[in-house]
This record gives C-alpha cells, sequence and structure tokens, in this order.
C-alpha cells in the first residue's frame, strides 16, 4: 500500500525500468558535475536517483530478500567503484565511500549488524543512507524518508532540496509498491554499470577531457 492514503494509487511502473531509468539519469548527473562544476541547477535532476534505488532496494529487503545475497553483491563492486569514484569527484581515495557502501551499510544493519552498519554508513558520501534503508526495510516509511533527506543535507545541499528528497523517498515507495517487475537483465549488469562508467568518465577526467 502507498503511503499517501488507501484510495491514492499511481499508473504502475516497470521496477526494472525505474532502475535503469536512475541509472541513466545518474551519468547525467555526473556529467553535469563534470561539466558545470560547482552549479547547483544542473545536477538537480540526479536527487531523484538516490532515493529511487533506495526504495528499490528496501522494497526487496521489505518483501523478504535475502540481505546476505546483497551483502555479498554488494562488497565487491562497491570495492571496485571506489578508485573511479575517487577520479570523478576528485576526493581522496578512500574518502568518502561510494554510494554502494552506503546501500552496503544498510544491509548490514537489516542483519543485525547495527553498530558497524552506522559507522560504515557514516563513511559514505550518504551520511545517513544506511539508516534510510533499514527504516524503509522495516516498513518505517516516514523515518526512512528523513534519513534520506538528511543524507542529502548532509552532503552539503540546501535544506528545501532535503525536503524534496524526503518527499521524492515517500512517493518513489508506493510507485514501487504498485509496480511490476518488468523484463529483467542479468542482475550483475546493473552493479557493473556503476563501477564503469565511473571508471570511464574518470578516465576522461584524468585525460583532461573535461578541462574548463
Amino acid at each position: 500500500m502507498g503511503v499517501f492514503g488507501r484510495g491514492v494509487r499511481v499508473p504502475p511502473v516497470s521496477l526494472e525500468g525505474l532502475k535503469w531509468g536512475a541509472l541513466a539519469l545518474m551519468v547525467v548527473d555526473h556529467l553535469a558535475l563534470l561539466l558545470f562544476p560547482g552549479e547547483v541547477w544542473p545536477r538537480l535532476p540526479g536527487r531523484v536517483v538516490f532515493p529511487a534505488l533506495l526504495t528499490l532496494m528496501a522494497w526487496h529487503l521489505h518483501r523478504g530478500m535475502d540481505p546476505g545475497k546483497y551483502a555479498s553483491r554488494l562488497l565487491p563492486f562497491a570495492l571496485l567503484a571506489q578508485g573511479g569514484y575517487a577520479l570523478v569527484f576528485d576526493t581522496p581515495w578512500f574518502w568518502p565511500l561510494n554510494v554502494l557502501f552506503a546501500f552496503l551499510s544498510g544491509v548490514w544493519m537489516v542483519q543485525g549488524k547495527i553498530f558497524p552498519g552506522v559507522l560504515l554508513s557514516l563513511m559514505t558520501e550518504f551520511p545517513l543512507g544506511g539508516p534510510a534503508l533499514h527504516f524503509l526495510s522495516r516498513g518505517q516509511l516516514f523515518w526512512g524518508a528523513v534519513m534520506a533527506g538528511g543524507a542529502s543535507w548532509l552532503m552539503g545541499w540546501p535544506l528545501w532540496v532535503a525536503l524534496g528528497v524526503f518527499l521524492l523517498t515517500l512517493f518513489l515507495w508506493t510507485v514501487v509498491a504498485q509496480g511490476f517487475p518488468g523484463r529483467r537483465v542479468p542482475w550483475w549488469w546493473a552493479y557493473l554499470f556503476y563501477p564503469l562508467h565511473l571508471w570511464i568518465l574518470g578516465g576522461l577526467k584524468w585525460l583532461g577531457v573535461f578541462s574548463r
């Protein structure tokens, strides 16, 4: 059921399509970062990406998917992505950690590893991303959305953007809850897409393609 009331429905969407749409928008967001550094407006559409992927993963955990399976998938691709992430965002190689580590931290919390999960989450680009996933997977939608919005605020986005992410998380939970699986591809395609696009963009940046 959605969070806006029993009678409120949205047109059903493909969950697989939503995932790949979010990944495509993520590439656009990272290109905007490289082409328009320091500018807020070109990157605003990219604020959809985190709550979209967050609600998808939380929904599957909420419906009973084994968190151990998620953990075993997330860790190797998170490690693989970190170098490319550092190149794109021009950060030290081990701080902050990329978003896959934020999702992993939430999965750890779902497994009952609360302290290491919170600690890992605080080391990522989305410091409250782990608790957001944990709360959403338990059906505690308000607190999950608060954590998602708070993560955006701690990243340095204005408070009005954080409020938008809060509301968007609630809305996307309704969308995901009323969605259908869609035509699926092998699970590892999406996981590999994340580090691959970072290394490509990071390599192009290193070569000076995005120099202004």
